[in-house]
C-alpha cells in the first residue's frame, strides 16, 4: 500500500489498529512520528532506551505485555544509524508467541546498508503474519518532497490499511516520479555507491578530528562532538552547510550529518577545520 510518505502510513497504521489503552513499544530515542501517532490514537507509548547506539531487543521484549498492540523497530535506526541484526530479530519475533502484536519494521534507510547481516523486511513479512515493513522513495531515490512511502504486509493487513486510507492520498506527479525512479536503476546504483564510499571516508576523517561516530548503515553519521555541538553547527551554517543538532533527536552532544558527494564532504571538512574550538 502506497502512502503520502511513510509518515502517512504510520498514521494509517495507528488509525486502523491502535485503540485507547493499547501500548506501543518504541525505541527511545527514535523517529518522532512513531510516538506522535500512537498518542493521537489514544494509545500509550512504552519507551525502550537504546543500549548506547544500538536497539535493545531484549529490553523491548521485556516490555511487551497483553496490552501491547505494536512493537516498532527502526533498522537502520534513525538517528543512531545502526541496524538490528537478522538473528536477534528472528529471536524476538519467534518469542512473541502464537498471538503476537504487530511488528512494524521501518526500513527507510535500508538501501544504504551493506551489512550482510541486515534483515529483509519483505522476507520477514513472508515468515511472520503480523510484520509490516515500511519503505520510502524519500532517501535513495531523492523524492522526499513528493512524499511516496509504502507498506509491505500480508493481504489482511493491507486491506485494513486501505479501509482507512483516503482515496487520492498519493498525487499523480508523485506516482509518475516513483515509477521513473524504479526504472532508473543507474541513478539508484550510483547514489548507493557514492554514499557507501563517502560514508566510510567521512567517518574516518571526522574520527581523526576527535569526532567519532558509530558504524553507520544509513546515509548519515551521528557524530559525537560533546560541548562543541552548537559552535560547530553554527560554523558549518556560515559555510552553507546545514547539519542537525543531536539534542533535538535525543542525542545531545552529537551532530547528525548527511553524507554528501566527495566535493560536498571536502567542503564540510574544510569548514570544520576553520571552526572555533569552543
Amino acid at each position: 500500500m502506497v502512502g503520502n510518505g511513510a509518515d502517512e502510513v504510520l498514521g494509517l497504521l495507528a488509525r486502523a489498529a491502535y485503540d485507547p489503552g493499547d501500548e506501543i513499544v518504541i525505541p527511545q530515542p527514535a523517529f518522532e512520528p512513531y510516538g506522535t501517532e500512537a498518542i493521537l490514537a489514544g494509545a500509550s507509548v512504552v519507551a525502550s532506551p537504546l543500549d548506547g547506539y544500538e536497539t535493545d531487543l531484549d529490553d523491548m521484549r521485556r516490555r511487551v505485555t497483553a496490552r501491547t498492540k505494536a512493537v516498532i523497530i527502526c533498522t537502520p535506526h534513525n538517528p543512531a544509524s545502526t541496524i538490528v541484526r537478522e538473528r536477534p530479530m528472528a529471536r524476538l519475533l519467534d518469542s512473541l508467541g502464537p498471538e503476537p502484536p504487530l511488528c512494524v519494521v521501518d526500513e527507510a534507510y535500508r538501501d544504504f546498508s551493506d551489512d550482510p547481516d541486515a534483515p529483509d523486511g519483505v522476507d520477514l513479512v513472508r515468515r511472520h503474519p503480523t510484520v509490516v515493513a515500511l519503505r520510502t522513495f524519500s532517501k535513495i531515490a531523492g523524492l522526499a518532497g513528493l512524499r511516496v512511502g509504502y507498506a509491505i504486509a500480508r493481504p489482511e493487513a493491507i486491506d485494513a490499511l486501505n479501509r482507512v486510507r483516503a482515496p487520492y492520498n498519493v498525487n499523480r506527479l508523485a506516482q509518475v516520479a516513483a515509477l521513473a525512479a524504479l526504472e532508473d536503476t543507474e541513478h539508484l546504483d550510483r547514489t548507493r555507491a557514492v554514499v557507501l564510499s563517502e560514508r566510510s571516508r567521512l567517518r574516518t576523517a571526522l574520527d581523526e578530528r576527535g569526532a567519532p561516530a558509530p558504524p553507520s548503515q544509513a546515509n548519515f553519521l551521528l557524530v559525537k562532538v560533546g560541548d562543541r555541538a552548537a559552535a560547530l553547527q553554527a560554523a558549518l551554517a556560515e559555510s552553507g552547510i546545514i547539519v542537525r543538532n543531536g539534542a533535538g533527536v535525543g542525542f545531545p552532544g552529537h551532530l547528525r550529518i548527511a553524507v554528501g558527494t566527495r566535493e560536498q564532504n571536502d567542503r564540510l571538512l574544510a569548514a570544520w577545520d576553520r571552526a572555533p574550538e569552543r
